[in-house]
């Protein structure tokens, strides 16, 4: 009967709310014998209390949990009712050594006193970072963030707290840089998150989920397997999740709606859409083998960030989110990472995205001459619908004696674009010209890639003798047309045209490398690899008017290239974190092209290699607190088969453009070096970064104007080297012992020499009805480019210089409840310019900013930043100051997420672009969303890792709500 009489009334108390504590009934409750333990915990170094640590008891002579409860703000805890008897005492806290002492409880009330907890040294060392967190640890070839040290908003995602860490830069293409270099791979938890889609993870992956963000600058795949440096590395940052949040399943879904509220004033460009709406949903489900996430997002506000980046078909270059305008967009995509199969690590992953994007631009761009100045103003609106669709699989093996990674994957894109622009050229003030034209382009792509590699390690029992074997090959197949007109008015009168244009592009890349490493001795390695790379491609350009088809804008390029590596490498090990890498590349190219416009077919390159030697330099050096590495290496390009178009392209009558079969390849030489400092005492923070490039034979355009000032300009490879060097500075440091208030500097300098070949004197235009590809490239190129650079066809040759120096500064204070920043940045653009040394390119950029936040004890957050930016050096009607103020307020109501967000209050941002070039310089505003207000609340749901048992977690809800 007593038995039963406890088991029903342990069932009663199961089926109720529990109150501030977790505990297990048994025969002593209903005997009355109960225990009150009371006890206060305190850090043993500052005596201040430790609040939330967990403290518990099991019996003596088992492990279930009886009684649980956590410490207050003041560390004091309570255990109430437990029962007479023997039991373990515990008290936890991360970054604590566990406090565990058997005791006896046959008192009523039991004052245990004062606890003080010892910081754990080896969890220390481990973390590098404590509680109160030292915001940035550098430990070998990595910089670790603590997310807890940069505090953001209820509904921030992962881009909104990269922001708020130094060095951390969001591209307009979705992608992070940190110190100036493009992140390569986005992890979470260490496995492949969305394979090459960073802005996936930025836009949808919660901010609140986040524990750790570090920057990794790792060695390649290759080297990895192989034990030797080939020079390569990657950055890949990844996000380590919360210890709740690595089992389990979480979410969270959201919906914001609201208006603009700007000013209807289209020369403003700014767009007045009325109503908007942002919505997001994500489901996440990880445990120890596996990982799968599954994320939808609509908008019509770039709220939620979801970029759709499109190839623009030709160049390998990508549109960027400021050539995209405002976005309307959808997306669909999921991930599933799994590492059942053993030492194997498999993902899959597919996206799917459609995008509306309505753009906008004013342009004013000046052209310096020898006998005075060119100006052109132009405003240009277009739309584009787009989808996407992309696949990709991904296997890899990192243990054992045979490595590998296949990844095969699939993209598919469309895109409908429309655009209208028009023009106007002056000289002297006076107008020699003016345009209008229109421009509907409907393209299709198909894309197939496999990359895979295998690497046997340790051959015939030799430790570190390896052989590694790769390929990659590459098929795309494009489609479309174009539809073009224009109006040109010139002083003798219009010229009108429109064309049709069936486009074709098919591209085939075979790429095969075999490498071999031997061990010499304890120190030496000695590697040797082999690389060769094959491209074929057809781009064919069938045009018509209303005549039929029309010959002499009619381009078929057929180009195939080749290209050579050999690399000897030898390493030499000082210590396990220093070692030197030298060596050399021997790289040859070849490109031979076929083409045919207008019944005249012209082979160029045939058989015609060319070599270069670039030197190889790799430097790691580790000691203490101190990380010093430097690299120095080279590349080989192919021109793209778009630059070598025989035909002239007349989208806009007044640029008119064409293409150079006779490009040569061009080569890179890469050089970087990296020096951290980390003092872990003062929880200081030191980062010094250089990185250059220098470019042979570079592609670069040579242009002239007609006597109507019409524009032309063909590509040529340049005599002389292009230039580009960076230097990064940045330093944080707490102005405090308990860190609230701390100082972050930083600064960069740019330099870099662009060349470029202008017309000495006013030359003949292209007739459009006549152009004769052949005559015209023998009187401007001649044999071998020998009247080009000569300077008979009257070109000369100019170069550019350019400074941008950047600095800035920053003071942060934060608080649990409060945060507060203040900072400052200035940017010079310095350039001077060969042809004319008296034209003024400087410009100046200053900005101030503030940033709050504040959550008061009702749990509302208030979010607000602003800054003030003024310009000087801008062309007339560009570069007016301006005011950037938002602010966003949340309420958290359980697992709800309420929100007010307010963008651009005093409707004054604007776009502003400045840019100089060896022939021009170019200021332009592009269409903003302005002022909008939206309203939001967003769902969090999903069963996280429980700490210690499910009625902790339950304990742990009960106390927050």
């Amino acid at each position: 009967m007593k038995k039963f009489l406890s088991l029903l009334v342990l069932t009663v108390c199961l089926c109720v709310s529990a109150k501030a504590q977790v505990f297990i009934i048994n025969d002593n409750v209903l005997n009355g014998r109960m225990s009150e333990i009371r006890t206060t915990v305190l850090d043993s170094l500052t005596n201040e209390p430790v609040a939330y640590a967990s403290v518990y008891v099991t019996p003596s002579k088992d492990t279930t949990i009886t009684n649980f409860t956590l410490t207050d703000d003041k560390g004091v805890a309570k255990l109430d009712e437990v029962p007479y008897g023997s039991y373990v005492f515990h008290v936890e806290m991360m970054g604590y050594v566990p406090y565990v002492k058997e005791r006896y409880f046959r008192n009523e009330v039991v004052d245990l006193g004062t606890i003080k907890m010892k910081v754990d040294e080896h969890f220390l060392e481990a973390a590098k970072v404590s509680a109160v967190g030292n915001p940035i640890v550098v430990k070998k070839d990595t910089v670790e963030f603590n997310a807890s040290s940069f505090r953001v908003g209820a509904n921030a995602m992962l881009k909104d707290l990269l922001m708020r860490m130094p060095g951390m830069e969001i591209t307009e293409d979705g992608k992070v840089r940190f110190n100036g270099q493009e992140i390569d791979k986005l992890t979470v938890g260490g496995r492949t998150f969305f394979f090459n889609d960073q802005s996936t993870a930025l836009n949808n992956l919660p901010a609140a989920v986040v524990d750790k963000i570090r920057v990794i600058d790792r060695e390649s795949e290759s080297t990895r397997a192989s034990g030797l440096q080939d020079g390569s590395r990657e950055k890949v940052l990844d996000v380590a999740l919360k210890k709740e949040y690595e089992k389990g399943w979480f979410g969270n879904v959201g919906l914001k709606g609201g208006t603009t509220l700007g000013d209807k004033n289209p020369e403003e460009l700014r767009d007045d859409r009325g109503f908007l709406y942002s919505g997001n949903v994500l489901v996440s489900a990880y445990n120890e083998k596996d990982q799968v996430t599954v994320i939808g997002n609509v908008q019509n506000v770039d709220d939620s960030g979801v970029i759709v980046v499109f190839s623009s078909g030709g160049d390998d270059d990508y549109t960027t989110s400021a050539d995209q305008g405002l976005v309307t967009a959808d997306q669909l995509a999921f991930n599933v990472n799994t590492s059942r199969i053993k030492d194997v690590e498999t993902t899959v992953g597919a996206n799917a995205k459609y995008s509306d994007a309505v753009t906008g631009s004013r342009v004013n761009r000046t052209t310096y001459l020898n006998d005075g100045s060119m100006s052109t103003s132009s405003e240009d609106h277009g739309r584009q619908f787009a989808n996407s669709a992309t696949a990709n699989v991904e296997l890899q093996k990192e243990k054992g004696k045979v490595w590998f990674h296949l990844r095969p994957s699939f993209r598919y894109s469309k895109a409908d674009t429309y655009r209208n622009g028009s023009s106007e050229t002056f000289r002297e003030g006076a107008v020699v010209n003016s345009s209008d034209n229109a421009t509907r382009t409907l393209s299709g792509e198909k894309q197939t890639d496999l990359d895979a590699d295998v690497t046997i390690r340790d051959l015939w029992g030799k430790e570190k003798r390896n052989l590694r074997l790769a390929c990659w090959t590459n098929y795309i197949k494009g489609t479309g047309f174009s539809d073009e007109s224009s109006v040109l008015t010139l002083a003798d009168g219009k010229d009108s045209r429109t064309l049709h244009f069936d486009n074709t592009q098919v591209s085939s890349v075979l790429d095969g490398v075999l490498q071999y490493t031997e061990p010499l001795g304890e120190k030496w390695t000695l590697t040797g690899t082999a690389d060769l790379y094959w491209i074929r491609q057809d781009n064919n350009r069938l045009a018509s008017d209303q005549m039929g088809q029309n010959e002499y804008y009619t381009s078929l390029v057929h180009s195939s290239a080749a290209q050579q590596e050999y690399t000897l490498t030898a390493q030499y090990k000082f210590s396990s974190d220093s070692w030197l890498t030298i060596g050399g590349d021997v790289i040859g190219t070849l490109n031979e092209t076929h083409s045919k416009t207008f019944g005249v077919e012209t082979v160029t390159g045939k058989g015609e290699w060319n070599w270069f030697v670039a030197p190889r330099i790799r430097f790691q050096h580790g000691k203490g607190n101190d990380r010093l590495n430097f690299s120095f290496y080279g590349y080989g390009h192919q021109p793209s088969p778009s630059r070598m178009q025989p035909v002239l392209n007349i989208s806009n009558p007044t640029r008119v453009s064409l293409g150079n079969l006779f490009l040569k390849p061009y080569s890179e030489l890469y050089y970087y070096g990296n020096w951290t400092r980390n003092n872990r005492e003062k929880f200081s923070t030191l980062m010094l970064q250089f990185h250059g490039e220098t470019y042979f034979s570079p592609i670069i355009q040579a242009q002239w104007y007609d006597k109507d000032g019409v524009l032309y300009s063909i590509p040529v490879n340049a005599r002389k080297p292009r230039f580009v060097e960076r230097l990064y500075l940045d330093y944080t440091t707490p102005l405090d012992e308990k860190k609230i208030w701390s100082l972050s500097l930083g600064g960069n300098i740019s330099y870099s020499s662009a060349v470029s070949y202008q017309a000495t004197t006013v030359l003949p235009g292209l007739e459009k009805d006549t152009f004769d590809y052949s005559a015209f490239m023998a009187d401007f190129w001649g044999p071998d480019g020998e009247r080009f650079y000569n300077g008979d066809s009257h070109f000369g040759e100019s170069l550019t210089h350019t400074f941008v120096p950047n600095v800035r500064a920053s003071i942060k204070y934060n608080r649990e409840r409060f945060s507060f920043s203040f900072g400052g940045a200035a940017q010079a653009y310095i350039a001077r310019y060969s042809l004319n040394p008296t034209a003024n390119l400087n410009t100046r950029n200053t900005s101030v900013n503030a940033r709050g936040s504040y959550t008061t004890k009702h749990e509302f957050e208030f979010n607000t930043d602003m800054s003030y930016v003024f310009y000087n050096g801008y062309a007339e009607g560009y570069g007016q100051p301006e005011w950037q103020w938002n602010g966003e307020i949340d309420k958290s109501v359980g697992p709800f997420v309420l929100s007010v967000k307010l963008h651009d209050i005093l409707n004054q941002t604007r776009n502003l672009t400045h840019t100089v070039t060896a022939n021009y310089e170019e200021d332009s505003y592009r269409l903003v969303m302005g002022r909008y207000v939206l309203f939001g609340v967003k769902w969090n749901f999903g069963k996280m890792n429980a700490a210690h048992s499910q009625r902790a977690q339950s304990l742990a809800w009960d106390m927050i709500f």
